[in-house]
């Protein structure tokens, strides 16, 4: 399974606690590799899954064109199925990587599905069907069209071409989760989310801003 993590000029400092984090609570480690995708190169080292993917220039991809390095990344880096994250969602605690490897596989087999919540945002989001079926273990949730945040980027698996399909250029963050959300709830790909919480993030520093 392929990790992709987004990052920034910005923000690029935060990689170095994200790394930590990770070796320590995402184990066993069942990641093929975790690419760090962002501009300029960090000066620190990478552990030893990391590499780094430069998107291209800072100053060429502003706020506003956050969905332009995503696409970019979509088309040049990403797996057909791969967990995407933010370098300041810093785990808190042993992940169950059981779990993920089990939903990973879920979505492998069944590709209509576009993306399935790592965390509680689609247990928790308003008219979730909390009875959708079980796969393994796990009690699956899924998330309703008319849900607030139906494509968040709180950290998930994701169908690289169902996301493609959805992602425009000059979009922001906020106006993929938000108005990305009336796309996706256009089309048939599901969107699924589970009671058991696999992996558990705090989003260590950023609120609004995610340039």
């Amino acid at each position: 399974m392929q990790v992709i993590v987004m990052t920034s000029d910005k923000y690029i400092w935060a990689c170095r606690p994200f790394m930590w984090l990770w070796d320590k609570y995402f184990q066993p480690d069942i990641s093929k590799s975790v690419v760090i995708c962002g501009f300029t190169p960090p000066i620190f080292e990478l552990s030893k899954k990391f590499s780094f993917y430069s998107i291209g220039k800072f100053e060429n991809y502003p706020f506003e064109k956050w969905s332009d390095a995503l696409i970019k990344v979509l088309d040049n880096v990403a797996d057909e199925v791969f967990m995407l994250v933010l370098e300041d969602y810093w785990l808190t605690r042993q992940a169950d990587t059981q779990a993920i490897r089990v939903l990973y596989d879920y979505m492998r087999q069944f590709r209509y599905t576009v993306k399935i919540d790592l965390c509680a945002d689609r247990l928790y989001a308003f008219g979730a069907d909390l009875n959708y079926g079980t796969v393994s273990y796990l009690d699956l949730v899924k998330s309703m069209p008319g849900s607030p945040y139906h494509m968040s980027l709180m950290a998930g698996l994701w169908n690289r071409d169902l996301l493609r399909k959805v992602l425009i250029p000059n979009e922001s963050p906020h106006d993929i989760e938000m108005v990305g959300t009336v796309r996706l709830s256009h089309t048939e790909a599901l969107c699924l989310g589970t009671r058991q919480w696999p992996l558990r993030h705090t989003l260590a520093f950023r609120g609004q801003d995610s340039s």
